[in-house]
């Protein structure tokens, strides 16, 4: 898993557009960090988790655009470099994202003027951005090969998923403890199962479809070119 975490942060280097790739997720990872404080201090429907997860996601699309490659497509790790690769580091990205954002949640939380509704808010907060994630893990997992199936999939899940946040319901309001910390770390615990299982589904999918040909639909117009 090491290895592959590795080759896979070295197969960014050289997908298309990089520095523009590696600027825009800076700038959306800070934004999800502030937006994942801010709505800790002020009512705000709209949570960090989703800027969080599509910086990760622009950073994963360098590994597909690499894997579009005729060097890859020829080489004699193809598999590996389709399957286990962007798995092990779609999982070590998004837990990466999650901690930040766990962190940020807890920290905005304790310096909430409503201390007592806090923990409960931060604990949803927290769940919804494990779920985003895990459900961006899976479109992942085929997007570069089921491109249409995947996107309409994806929007259908997503509205599924965001539709609570808009009408200001709960996700997650499971708190067996009387001590808030002992509740706000449980839920830190199932976020990252959740990614964890998300990663391995993600796997799964992209072995499943492994043989089948990369969707031209899936890249850019200069890449398209190039196939």
């Amino acid at each position: 898993m090491i290895n592959d975490l590795k080759l896979g942060i070295k197969m960014m280097k050289y997908g298309h557009s990089a520095k523009l790739s590696f600027v825009a997720s800076i700038v959306l990872m800070a934004f999800g960090l502030v937006f994942s404080g801010v709505s800790m201090l002020v009512k705000f429907s709209f949570p960090g988790g989703y800027f969080i997860m599509m910086a990760v996601l622009l950073l994963l699309q360098l590994i597909s655009t690499v894997n579009a490659s005729y060097l890859v497509q020829t080489s004699p790790a193809k598999k590996k470099l389709q399957t286990s690769v962007p798995a092990v580091v779609s999982v070590t990205m998004m837990m990466a994202g999650y901690l930040l954002n766990l962190v940020t949640v807890g920290v905005a939380s304790l310096c909430s003027s409503q201390a007592a509704g806090a923990v409960e808010t931060a604990c949803n907060q927290l769940i919804y951005s494990a779920v985003i994630m895990g459900v961006i893990m899976l479109y992942y997992g085929a997007c570069y090969k089921k491109f249409i199936a995947a996107t309409v999939g994806f929007m259908v899940v997503f509205f599924i998923v965001y539709q609570p946040m808009i009408s200001g319901e709960l996700y997650w309001s499971f708190m067996p403890f009387a001590d808030p910390l002992g509740n706000f770390a449980l839920t830190a615990l199932i976020g990252l199962i959740i990614i964890l299982v998300s990663g391995l589904l993600e796997y799964l999918i992209s072995l499943a479809l492994y043989k089948t040909p990369i969707s031209k639909m899936a890249l850019g117009s200069n890449l398209r070119r190039q196939m």
